[in-house]
């Protein structure tokens, strides 16, 4: 049971990346496209994110600040819909783990996509940060502030709702496997960020800095576990 349940958990993740993308490529960018009287020419999803990088391409007449939106459009819509996404996780609107799971890898991707592209484009800028900070928007700094007030505000949201998952599917029962687990899953983050550092031009820099802040929250997910996740062995 324990196999199938973390295949199927693995594989929704998966399912769920994509749709991600989609959220910010069609329901972000496209969204405010289609709202100021652009077209949308060609959308496309990386299944191979953030190592290859999904994008959206349009065209119209768009005013400046409407451009800007458009731009900011897919960090701002994948913020929203994470943090939907994470309250109706933590009201326990649903308890079918057919529905919990899927709902829980959207509200994180949706939550890593704006918080990544947020902390390391202000490291090293790129895409709609670069454009952001090339139209006097953001600068590296505030890009920096914002990602991890982003990744603040959302990372013990995440990390109570993968415990209610997995303790809702009754998979682990003890508190030293629920440590290792909720270790092992933010173990994701240095994961993404080496993939997209591998591809810069920056690599040894953006490596540098970005690689030591990525272990950060599987650090702090260790610590936290420690202080609250505490004997008995057996959760209730």
């Amino acid at each position: 049971m324990k196999a199938r349940f973390f295949v199927e958990f693995l594989l929704t993740a998966l399912v769920m990346k994509i749709a991600g993308e989609f959220v910010h490529e069609v329901m972000g960018h496209g969204l405010f496209v289609l709202l100021f009287g652009g077209r949308i020419i060609q959308v496309y999803i990386s299944i191979l994110w953030p190592y290859d990088l999904s994008y959206i391409r349009w065209s119209g007449d768009f005013e400046s600040w409407q451009t800007i939106w458009i731009e900011g459009g897919g960090i701002l819509i994948c913020v929203i819909v994470s943090i939907i996404l994470q309250a109706l996780l933590l009201l326990n609107v649903t308890k079918d783990s057919r529905w919990r799971i899927p709902l829980f890898w959207l509200a994180f991707w949706t939550f890593l996509n704006p918080a990544g592209y947020l902390i390391v484009g202000g490291i090293s800028p790129f895409g709609d940060i670069a454009a952001l900070i090339a139209k006097g928007v953001l600068t590296r700094t505030s890009s920096i502030i914002l990602g991890l007030a982003v990744f603040l505000g959302s990372f013990i949201s995440i990390s109570k709702s993968l415990c209610n998952v997995l303790r809702g599917a009754d998979i682990i029962k003890k508190s030293r496997g629920l440590r290792l687990s909720l270790c092992l899953f933010w173990l994701i983050i240095p994961a993404v960020t080496f993939a997209y550092c591998f591809k810069t031009s920056r690599l040894f820099h953006c490596i540098g800095t970005a690689g030591a802040l990525s272990f950060l929250p599987a650090l702090v997910a260790f610590i936290s576990a420690m202080l609250f996740i505490q004997s008995p062995d057996e959760l209730k």
